[in-house]
């Protein structure tokens, strides 16, 4: 069952990002300039928190991502935001509709964003500290699935693309079939559409309009 997949993904992907960061707090996050890896986790955590405040209250409009409360560490935010979130998931029907993006927002489609925020800066993370690893499978691929509906209208006006997971046999066709050819792994082509260092190269176009989405703003505290 793929939520139970997407479950797993986040508590694997979670507590590497935590033992990454917990590790060296400071150290700079080449993704983010001015950015540290505490920066990250308590970004992180922020988003995480929101999507537990969405699902266990089946909220139907925005809401906005949480601070760390006085006196408690980001680490130890983290800890609990993550434990609430994957015990939301567990408890909640997936079918059930909440506020979200696309046109048919489920506590299914935050257990995939969630899966792929923990793999993406998990990857950051890891990045930070020197290893170059490449994203989860599942990541990529849940990535990939939603990109049509999730980021391609923030683009503007790109051409066709056709992209083609080499690792995976899996092919994603953005704008008609007829489009650019870009091949790749899926974490690599992934990567690349999420505006990080890749081993793909995409069209002047495609590059500029990936490159251009606004980055989020550095967590503001308290």
């Amino acid at each position: 069952m793929l939520s139970a997949e997407n479950l797993v993904t986040i508590e694997i992907e979670g507590r590497e990002l935590a033992r990454i960061v917990v590790a060296d707090p400071g150290a700079a996050v080449p993704q983010y300039p001015g950015w540290t890896l505490d920066d990250l986790l308590y970004h992180t955590t922020g988003t995480l928190g929101r999507t537990v405040i969405v699902c266990r209250e089946l909220a139907q409009e925005r809401v906005h991502s949480p601070r760390c409360p006085g006196g408690m560490r980001v680490p130890e935010w983290y800890e609990q935001t993550l434990g609430d979130l994957l015990a939301v998931f567990r408890e909640t029907d997936p079918t059930t509709t909440v506020w979200g993006f696309g046109p048919d927002p489920t506590i299914g489609f935050w257990e995939r964003r969630m899966a792929i925020e923990t793999g993406v800066h998990r990857r950051d993370a890891a990045q930070a500290a020197g290893a170059e690893t490449p994203l989860l499978d599942l990541v990529a691929v849940s990535g990939l699935d939603e990109f049509a509906e999730m980021w391609l209208p923030y683009l503007g006006d790109v051409q066709p693309l056709t992209l083609t997971a080499t690792d995976l046999d899996r092919t994603w066709r953005f704008g008609g079939d007829d489009g650019t050819q870009v091949r790749g792994t899926a974490s690599d082509i992934y990567l690349r559409l999420m505006a990080r260092s890749g081993g793909v190269t995409l069209p002047e176009d495609w590059a500029r309009a990936v490159d251009g989405l606004a980055p989020p703003p550095k967590p503001h505290r308290c």
